[in-house]
């Protein structure tokens, strides 16, 4: 099944600020979602995280809408003070 991936707009401006390259890599990571590597986020179990590099994004599954909603990205030691 194909999802149509939507970003939060904090979601966009992070990943403008990267260089050329990064944003590559990570646009590629995100658009091959749900594959990649992803985990269930273990406080919010409706959460998942994508890591790619020392960046993680947290997105939500929206299965009826077939919508994948990618709603925050950051650091790897940041994100997660997030989500406890």
């Amino acid at each position: 099944m194909i999802y149509k991936i939507s970003y939060n707009k904090k979601v966009k401006k992070f990943i403008e600020k990267q260089s050329k390259d990064q944003r590559l890599r990570i646009y590629e990571a995100i658009n091959k979602l749900p594959d990649g590597d992803v985990k269930r986020m273990q406080t919010k179990q409706e959460l998942y995280r994508l890591r790619v590099g020392e960046f993680r994004f947290v997105y939500e599954i929206i299965h009826d809408e077939i919508i994948i909603s990618v709603i925050d990205a950051d650091n790897r030691g940041d994100i997660y003070k997030k989500y406890k």
